[in-house]
């Protein structure tokens, strides 16, 4: 089974299954939403019929993902089938979400995760930071951690997520079997590995615009602001103000997993040449894994060099789209989808070296890809996409806008980590970030701030909910490994949270904004740039 296929059968139990009960709940949920889209203060020349309506499907489609009532594909496509017929939005405009450039990006993403795995580069990899690190359980589990936070801000953290998740559980097991550690110290190095797996990959994905969903839907969000004249957040820009972030937060994270949460011993083990005797007898690169290494170097070099960057004083530094584009057009002409997508089909035509003339993915592989992840994604941008046509963003604004300029501004950074974390931890954040974001976005339009003030860390804060299985799917994945406990997991998951939370705000205060042309200060004030 390929990446795809075990992301869809693992990260969601019964994804493929219809619940009566659940999908009843879901149901009235979606009612209980169009009744309170009622008490909305819509502006005064808006019906309130089509706000109610959209209400309807967006409670009852994000109840369908958070309850599993439907197979998310199926449940993903409600808002395509039912918007048109309760007169909301049209076809033509909904299915602009099912194809936004969004979507191709990750598909692209996710075409190259399957290259990796197929040319055995993952492997390399982590027996690769195993040998520099050294055989002992601390260092293993920081290697894993740190490994997953660098792969995952360069390919889906999903993929990422089921690309190490085999070799981790090898790696346990074999510890385990040669009985170098005490079975309290076992039980917290098999735990503290899957645990190092599932939050360095959802800690790296935030380094780039592709590593998580909500980064992702970040920028479907912000697109019609940068289509009214706001300034893009470009990949360049976007991996210099989160790059660092996640490297601080994954490295922090290691040293109290390892130290609080789940303690594990620094003593060498036992057996622990086997494994450096492993990495130091690893083969020669085959010609798969240097193609796919080559293809990897490029897709990363075309995506961070592709749109302008903003630098100090307005100078643009322009990117290599700006010179192919008609004349007139900004360099998001050329999105990063299309570059994706040129990578996705290079490993179609690079043969990987070997004897039956294999190339580096064909079809057979591709076609595991997640594509009910896709439909999601699509699913949430069209509804997302509603929300302003129908009023409702206008009303959600209003409702926010007493809460901004009233608390200090970092107070109010504060509270949205917090408040954004914890929803993440028993909603999708997928689910949250799909909701929140065109509501923070139009609320702060309303409120006369700059959108990213809201927006950036609410996206953030949706990708760091480590506590429970259901939070993200790369914790979904490690859990289904039975490595680890639910008691185990919270324990180490609530430290995280707890980390993130203090180490997020000045990053995000004193680097990450700043770096993206914003002054958190000015909230107060009404401003922001």
């Amino acid at each position: 089974m390929g990446p795809a296929a075990a992301a869809t059968s693992r990260s969601q139990p019964g994804a493929d299954e219809v619940h009566g009960p659940r999908l009843a709940a879901a149901i009235a949920i979606g009612l209980v939403c169009a009744w309170l889209g009622t008490r909305l203060p819509l502006p005064a020349d808006t019906p309130a019929g089509p706000a109610c309506r959209l209400l309807f499907v967006t409670g009852l489609t994000t109840a369908c993902w958070l309850l599993h009532a439907l197979p998310i594909a199926a449940a993903s496509l409600l808002p395509l089938a039912l918007l048109p017929l309760l007169g909301v939005a049209s076809t033509a405009e909904l299915t602009r979400g099912y194809g936004d450039p969004i979507l191709w990006l990750f598909g692209g993403g996710f075409v190259l995760a399957q290259a990796i795995e197929r040319a055995g580069l993952h492997r390399r990899f982590a027996l690769r930071v195993v040998a520099a690190l050294g055989p002992r359980p601390r260092r293993l589990v920081t290697a894993f951690l740190l490994a997953a936070v660098a792969v995952s801000m360069w390919i889906n953290n999903t993929a990422v997520a089921l690309l190490l998740l085999p070799i981790g559980k090898v790696l346990v097991d074999r510890i385990a079997a040669a009985g170098d550690l005490a079975p309290r110290a076992q039980a917290n190095f098999g735990a503290g590995v899957m645990c190092a797996i599932a939050f360095g990959a959802s800690i790296g994905g935030i380094g780039s615009p592709i590593g998580t969903a909500p980064t992702a839907l970040f920028f479907a969000a912000h697109e019609p602001l940068v289509a009214a004249g706001a300034t893009p957040v470009s990949f360049l820009a976007w991996v210099l103000a989160f790059a660092p972030c996640a490297l601080l937060l994954g490295a922090a994270a290691a040293l109290v997993l390892v130290r609080v949460a789940l303690p594990v011993p620094g003593t060498p083990l036992a057996h622990g040449d086997d494994l450096l005797r492993e990495a130091r007898e690893l083969p020669r690169w085959s010609p798969a894994e240097r193609r796919t290494a080559w293809l990897f170097g490029v897709a990363v070099l075309l995506w961070t060099t592709r749109g302008d960057l903003q630098l100090h004083g307005g100078e643009v530094l322009r990117g290599w789209a700006h010179w192919l584009v008609p004349a007139g057009e900004r360099d998001r002409y050329i999105a990063d989808g299309s570059v994706a997508v040129l990578v996705a089909i290079a490993a179609f035509l690079i043969p990987a070296g070997t004897p039956d003339r294999a190339r580096l993915v064909d079809w057979a592989t591709v076609r595991q890809m997640p594509f009910d992840l896709l439909l999601l994604l699509g699913g949430g941008i069209a509804m997302a996409a509603a929300f302003g046509p129908t009023g409702l963003s206008a009303a959600f604004g209003e409702l926010l806008r007493p809460l901004v300029g009233a608390v200090h501004p970092a107070l109010l950074l504060l509270i949205l980590l917090a408040s954004i974390t914890l929803l993440s931890e028993v909603a999708s954040n997928t689910a949250v970030a799909t909701l929140l974001l065109p509501i923070l976005r139009d609320g702060a339009v309303a409120a006369h701030v700059d959108p990213l003030v809201l927006m950036v860390p609410a996206v953030i804060a949706a990708s760091c909910g480590f506590m429970l299985p259901i939070a993200t799917p790369p914790n979904t994945i490690v859990f289904a490994s039975r490595q680890i406990t639910f008691g185990q997991m919270a324990r180490a998951g609530a430290c995280i949270d707890l980390l993130a939370a203090l180490l997020l705000l000045p990053a995000l205060w004193w680097w990450a904004l700043p770096m993206l042309g914003v002054d958190p200060a000015a909230t107060a004030s009404g401003g922001g740039r």
